[in-house]
């Protein structure tokens, strides 16, 4: 009986339980909350974004047959480049992890038939590409070996440029520094942002940066008349061994050094707007000095002759004559100083 009372009650409980949970309301599930409306965008498509972010990269090397005096062009996009002369008559090219190239004789020796004009080329040079560097080379680095005696032109982006043992280079580096050696036949060299150097080297030398300093160490004429000029906006200039009897140096905001010696019939001109300038000179030095200098003085370790002495707008100008005055020389500075010391 107590059994049954007992499983009657049970039921009941259960009945209300479920009459209970059939009256409540039931709960409606949360909805998700409404997703962020996300535009995607290729940036390699965008103006001003390089094809290359977007190429694929390869390691590659070719290398072609070419005359000795062989002229080779180039552009680089991107990366470090090294040019280097060597003793074979071809051309090699090494691009670390970048685009695939390809060379184009442009002209060839009609006696031997071997190129003597090249150019070094995106492979992809003739599909249609953003930008205007499409034809260049890129990579982690571009290394090039080519005969001594070629010539060489290069135009880079984001690069720096090492040219060793060439005749001719001709170069033009937006984003990095110059550096040139044992260039035999002629330098004209050109950096955006970047500094400018040259070393063991002869002929017609033109050197220019925007941002940057340049140095010219142990380097000489082709011929009597060869020029060598260096020009930076903001930056310093020293020339140090220099056999030119031509020279023009221009820095708009640095210091102008010299330590040479003035060659018999040469002319020189150094010139700052907001600097110095220092010259380290033989103690026989020879040579008729027009200097112009604003806001510092003239101060010479090496004896001279004053010849004549002038106040103008903003400073005060002066000639004057070391030795037999063999040479002409022109100095001025807007602001700054001129010295001139004694070589040891």
């Amino acid at each position: 009986m107590i059994r049954n009372s007992l499983q009657l009650g049970l039921l009941l409980c259960l009945s209300a339980g479920a009459l209970v949970a059939q009256t409540e309301p039931p709960v409606p599930p949360a909805k998700p909350a409404p997703k962020a409306k996300v535009e995607v965008v290729d940036k390699t498509k965008q103006p001003g974004i390089p094809r290359f972010a977007r190429d694929e990269r390869y390691t590659s090397e070719r290398a072609i047959p070419a005359d000795p005096n062989v002229a080779v062009k180039l552009c680089v996009s991107e990366g470090a480049v090294k040019i280097n002369g060597w003793e074979r008559n071809e051309v090699r090219v090494f691009v670390r992890n970048g685009r695939k190239f390809e060379f184009r004789s442009l002209e060839k020796n009609p006696e031997t038939g071997k190129a003597n004009w090249i150019w070094i080329t995106n492979q992809a040079a003739g599909v249609p590409m953003n930008g205007p560097m499409t034809n260049c080379l890129a990579g982690d680095s571009v290394e090039i070996d080519l005969p001594m005696a070629a010539s060489v032109g290069l135009e880079a982006r984001t690069s720096g440029a090492v040219i060793d043992s060439v005749r001719k280079a001709n170069v033009k580096v937006i984003e990095g520094s110059i550096a040139l050696r044992n260039i035999a036949g002629g330098v004209a060299a050109e950096a955006f942002q970047g500094d400018v150097m040259i070393e063991s080297s002869a002929g017609q030398i033109s050197l220019q940066t925007t941002t940057g300093n340049i140095l010219a160490f142990d380097v000489k004429p082709g011929s009597p008349d060869d020029l060598l000029k260096a020009k930076t906006n903001s930056g310093a200039i020293s020339l140090q061994n220099v056999n030119h009897r031509q020279i023009e140096a221009n820095s708009i905001s640095g210091t102008v050094s010299f330590n040479g010696k003035f060659l018999p019939g040469g002319l020189y001109n150094f010139k700052t707007s907001n600097g110095s300038v220092r010259m380290l000179l033989p103690q026989d030095t020879s040579c008729k000095m027009q200097a112009s200098y604003g806001f510092g003085n003239f101060d010479s370790a090496i004896p001279f002759k004053l010849e004549t002495e002038n106040l103008i707008p903003g400073g005060k100008s002066i000639v004057a004559k070391f030795g037999n005055g063999d040479a002409s020389v022109t100095v001025t500075t807007s602001s700054g100083s001129i010295g001139i010391r004694k070589q040891n």
